[in-house]
């Protein structure tokens, strides 16, 4: 990173050996740069984290990490500027040179070190950093004037009425690039004849003494098409204050003008569909029920497509933009010229029907309605079958203006989907009780954390063959002071629709590596296992936040196992790859939580860089049937021949146990052997065995 102009730039050493690290520290000092020190790849690794120096000093032969793989770890993490290595080594031989060059380094320097030009090496190495950042910078922002300006320079001579100027203004003005030696009266023929007076009025202000003139208009292009022009002028007089010429600009706004139209026009609509978005729909709403005849119905109907998330992984980003949009235009087609449709936001959408003569009537509209909308899309070649969950609310009889007839039809649908959805449900009354009682417990969640509700309960995870704790996996619970404990499907839904999981999991993350410390120190080398949220996986700053968690931990961090679902690994691949990848440079466990259910692609299974894979508990209830046992044993021979450790999930009877003894599998978790449990009660549970049996 550059340096401030301020201060010096920050130097980090990586360098195991004493005399040579104490020896590059002083004469940096002597040269004005500050130090940091680290003493191996790992540390050297958390120190570029934590301080992001302008320059890194790296040996290349370390215990653990050496140099190369320290340098693959930094360039890993980079996402802007690529900071300058110098790796220091006794290797001069032509493979180790490009070791270091592949891994990374920009540039090397051989022991012993020749100490007079170590200096002048950081120096330049420091100038071509910034000179490189610089000239980065200065092409972006040329690119970008490149692309926005349209610029055209004029002039009007006054006594000749002679008009100069560059190719570019002439184009604007719709003229032909040869045609230069024209009076202002040609110059300006092609302005829309609607515009031209401002042209006059803008000409006879200078007359009157004005200086410069700003006036927009049109012009009509040799194809007929029209660009609207800016044209800045400023004028000159001589010593009676007639104009002897006037100087100016002109750019092509045409852009602008279509910008600010489609600003207009997006601020009403879905950008993806094209439908209406809520905003628009919310006022179309009140127009409608003001204009209503009396004695008609008008129905809301609120719905989203049931289990959409899990279609969208499946599928993938762009495939599942492409169902919406399927929907979108067959909603289009299935709709009544005077009814009206909307997306609320993603898979959510709404419909008005309207001038319903009855109740019969309003019910064979929506069996109509669900019916065509339930038809299969065709998405990627293959035919896909969605499901809804609708909410229906009907005025008058439902609420009386737009906001609460929306809200009841949203309360509707919340219940058919809750019902298992693929079902449409009209309001009742009655229903906004179980509404408020959700809000209040979403209030009540916002308040846990800083309440000191939330706990982290353990589940033991045992060795298949010695049935003796390795470790346990770390399970949030919320202790509510008028409900007791909150069922994590309850409350876990409400945290990750309000995007409060994200302070939740770094709450689990923190108590679970200081728990597992306190473990450590007792004798116990457990390791433990915390789940990583989605949100949790799509910050940018996760990498920094583990680092900072596993910074002063007396253990190691390898025995901190994170967990990710297969569904959640999958739903961007390739950039999650990345993200573990750096997480794996800290020297952590990665595991892939709930597998069999998220439809892995085996090449990208081998490329994330996991050591273990846990077995889905419902293929573990199904193990009394061939076709379970069938399935747990191909998991189990895919993991064998990629080298991952196994652990089963849901291990409650004995079957479970034989079944999987002698196989691929290495750890056990389940009711068998232990419920989760408060972190007190499960010391407690170690205490039963014997310290030296669990090491």
């Amino acid at each position: 990173m550059l340096a401030d102009s301020n201060e010096k730039p920050l130097i980090l050493v990586v360098e195991d050996e004493p005399v040579t690290r104490i020896t590059l520290e002083k004469i940096l000092d002597q040269s004005g740069y500050p130090v940091i020190i680290a003493t191996n790849g790992s540390e050297g690794l958390s120190q570029y984290i934590e301080h992001r120096p302008s320059l890194v000093l790296m040996d290349v032969m370390m215990p653990g990490m050496d140099g190369y793989e320290t340098i693959q770890a930094i360039r890993n993490y980079e996402t802007e500027h690529a900071v300058p290595i110098l790796m220091l080594t006794a290797l001069d031989d032509p493979e180790s040179i490009d070791d270091a060059f592949n891994s990374g380094a920009t540039d090397f320097i051989t022991k012993p070190i020749n100490w007079g030009l170590l200096t002048q090496k950081v120096k330049y190495s420091l100038r071509a950093s910034e000179i490189e950042e610089q000239l980065r910078t200065s092409q972006s922002q040329l690119i970008y004037a490149q692309k926005l300006a349209k610029l055209g320079y004029w002039e009007w001579d006054a006594q000749s009425n002679h008009v100069s100027g560059s190719k570019s203004a002439f184009e604007l003005f719709g003229l032909p690039s040869h045609h230069r030696d024209l009076s202002l009266e040609q110059f300006l023929t092609n302005i829309t004849p609607k515009d031209k007076p401002m042209i006059h009025q803008a000409m006879a202000e200078l007359h009157q003494g004005q200086a410069s003139i700003q006036v927009s208009f049109r012009v009509m292009q040799p194809d007929s098409s029209l660009t609207h022009i800016e044209c800045l002028g400023e004028a000159f007089f001589d010593s009676d204050h007639n104009i002897i010429r006037i100087t100016g600009t002109a750019q092509d706004i045409s852009r602008l003008h279509k910008a600010e139209s489609l600003i207009e026009y997006q601020a009403e609509h879905d950008r993806l569909t094209d439908l209406a978005n809520r905003s628009s729909f919310s006022r179309t709403l009140i127009t409608a029920l003001k204009e209503k005849p009396s004695n008609s119905l008008s129905a809301v109907i609120i719905f989203d497509i049931d289990r959409f998330k899990q279609i969208n992984e499946n599928l993938g980003q762009e495939h599942g933009d492409s169902l919406l949009l399927a929907l979108a235009n067959r909603l289009n087609r299935v709709t009544r010229e005077n009814d009206h449709v909307a997306r609320l936001g993603s898979d959510e959408f709404a419909a008005l029907l309207q001038n319903i003569d009855s109740a019969s009537d309003l019910n064979i509209m929506i069996n109509r309605f669900n019916q065509q909308l339930k038809a299969p899309f065709i998405i990627n070649d293959r035919e896909l079958y969605v499901s809804y969950s609708f909410g229906i609310a009907v005025y008058p009889d439902d609420a009386n203006d737009a906001e609460t007839l929306m809200n009841n039809a949203n309360v509707a649908r919340t219940k058919a989907k809750k019902s298992g959805g693929n079902q449409y449900i009209f309001f009742e009354q009655g229903m906004n009780e179980n509404a408020h009682e959700m809000l209040s417990l979403e209030n009540d969640l916002r308040k846990a954390l800083k309440n000191q509700e939330i706990e982290i309960f353990y589940q033991p995870q045992v060795n298949v063959e010695t049935l003796k704790p390795t470790g346990a996996e770390a399970l949030v619970r919320w202790r509510h002071p008028t409900r007791g404990i909150v069922s994590p499907g309850l409350f876990i839904p409400i945290a990750e629709s309000t995007g409060l999981i994200t302070d939740i999991g770094n709450y689990v993350l923190e108590t679970a590596i200081k728990d597992a410390g306190n473990w450590h120190r007792a004798g116990y080398q457990l390791h433990v296992g915390i789940n990583l949220s989605g949100r949790q996986f799509s910050q940018n700053n996760l990498i920094e936040k583990v680092q900072s968690n596993i910074a002063n931990i007396d253990y190691n961090p390898k025995y901190i196992d994170l967990e990710i679902t297969e569904s959640l690994a999958m739903s961007n691949a390739e950039a999650n790859i990345q993200t573990l990848k750096g997480l794996k440079a800290m020297g952590l466990s990665i595991s892939i939580d709930d597998f069999g259910t998220g439809y892995s692609s085996l090449a990208y299974l081998q490329s994330f860089p996991i050591d273990a894979i846990k077995i889905d508990r419902s293929f573990i209830l199904n193990l009394d049937s061939k076709e379970g046992k069938a399935i747990a044993q191909t998991i189990l021979a895919m993991a064998e021949s990629l080298d991952l450790d196994v652990v089963a999930e849901g291990i409650e009877l004995d079957e479970h146990v034989n079944f999987f003894r002698g196989k691929h599998c290495h750890l056990f978790q389940g009711f068998k052997f232990g419920k989760p449990m408060p972190e007190k009660d499960f010391s407690e549970w170690l205490k039963s065995y014997n310290i030296n049996d669990l090491n």
